[in-house]
């Protein structure tokens, strides 16, 4: 196997530019008084064809079917098993955004259930190719 952390850190240097982009071509949230990436807004640029195109390639079939779950406050994570993305809004906030902050917060590689970090891995590989996809969509669709 790869070596997860570094993976990790070439998929949140990706995001992390990619959120330098999205504040920098305007994409904030409206309701912050601090320059804050809209990803929410960002996913609706994308549309529901980029949704299709994702499901069609294959490339994210583990964030989509088996998404990443929350870890709450009672530091369970839930929902216990969670739904089948069937948006581009859930693929972008709850499964890339998802995958970066608990990278970026720590809960990635910590062991967990035979196959975490199997699972952990491949996350961070579809997630990373979600990002890099939606960037391609968005330049292609301003050319």
């Amino acid at each position: 196997m790869a070596d997860p952390y570094e993976l990790a850190g070439v998929f949140a240097r990706a995001f992390g530019d990619a959120e330098f982009a999205l504040k920098r071509s305007g994409r904030l949230r409206p309701t912050k008084d601090h320059a804050e990436a809209d990803w929410d807004a960002f996913a609706g640029d994308l549309g529901p064809d980029f949704f299709a195109a994702v499901v069609a390639k294959g490339i994210a079939k583990t964030l989509i079917g088996e998404p990443p779950r929350r870890l709450m406050n009672d530091l369970v994570w839930a929902p216990e098993i969670p739904e089948p993305f069937t948006s581009v809004h859930e693929l972008i906030v709850q499964g890339v955004c998802r995958v970066r902050n608990s990278y970026l917060h720590g809960e990635k590689f910590r062991g967990g259930p035979d196959g975490q970090w199997e699972r952990d891995v491949t996350l961070i590989r579809e997630a990373h190719a979600v990002l890099d996809e939606a960037i391609a969509w968005r330049v292609q669709a301003q050319a």
